[in-house]
């Protein structure tokens, strides 16, 4: 088996070369500034034709050689290749055959992203919905990730509580809880999940994460979270938040 998994790993790198070029990867670039980022520069067309032709392979892959595959294409460091992982992942959550005893896994497979579309491609396809399968397993995880020294484990923490999943208003309570420990975080990209995180929660619970959202503005936390957090208020409630100054001494942006 391991020869075919070369086989079926040097076909996927072929047929993303096939379709690559020079002008999908700059415009693929605009979205990440990361200096280590590497991309085939695939748009969602794109990955819709790929997942066409691939997914019957796919699919008949058992879950130990669709890990191997997923850790082999995430050492790469190319967002491409580690996002095919993250669909490997998605196809196997949806299965029901990826759980728990493979959260070792993603602690590994984490360290290896250097963008934020993969974190964010991997909590609506794998984190959310285990949370769902698995809550409280799946919440000890993203606590653990929202105490890490890695910064896509920290965006997680939070980005998992985001859209339908923040709007059920099922985890308000451990979304405050885990926004609230990265209020200082020192990552632009990591304060950005911050808010987005409070601004689906807000959906859910209106007045008490307004509330939290002003306690940050006395704090003088950094306006990517709050003007982030805010993006769906508009007129004199808007205002009101913005009309918030920070306390003297207390401002870090």
């Amino acid at each position: 088996m391991p020869s075919k998994l070369d086989d079926l790993h040097r076909e996927v790198v072929d047929y993303l070369e096939g379709i690559s070029n020079p002008e999908k990867v700059r415009l693929s670039r605009r979205w990440d500034k990361n200096k280590d980022y590497e991309t085939y520069g695939l748009d969602s067309a794109d990955y819709t034709a790929l997942y066409k032709a691939f997914d019957p392979k796919f699919k008949a892959l058992t879950l130990d050689y669709r890990l191997e595959l997923t850790e082999r294409w995430a050492r790469t460091g190319n967002t491409t290749l580690t996002h095919l992982g993250v669909h490997l992942l998605r196809l196997s959550v949806r299965e029901q055959v990826l759980g728990p005893a493979h959260f070792g896994f993603l602690d590994g497979f984490l360290e290896h992203f250097r963008g934020w579309g993969n974190v964010d491609t991997l909590c609506s396809g794998v984190t959310r919905p285990l949370l769902e399968q698995h809550t409280d397993e799946v919440i000890a995880l993203l606590r653990r990730w929202n105490a890490s020294e890695n910064q896509w484990k920290r965006r997680a923490s939070v980005v998992t509580f985001t859209r339908s999943t923040a709007e059920s208003g099922r985890y308000v309570d451990v979304t405050l809880e885990l926004c609230d420990n990265l209020i200082w975080d020192g990552e632009d990209l990591v304060r950005k999940g911050v808010g987005w995180a409070l601004k689906d929660t807000m959906r859910a619970d209106r007045e008490r994460v307004l509330e939290y959202v002003k306690s940050l503005r006395k704090k003088g936390v950094s306006s990517t979270i709050t003007l982030y957090a805010i993006r769906d208020l508009k007129g004199e409630e808007r205002e009101a938040v913005l009309n918030i100054k920070p306390r003297v001494g207390r401002a870090r942006n």
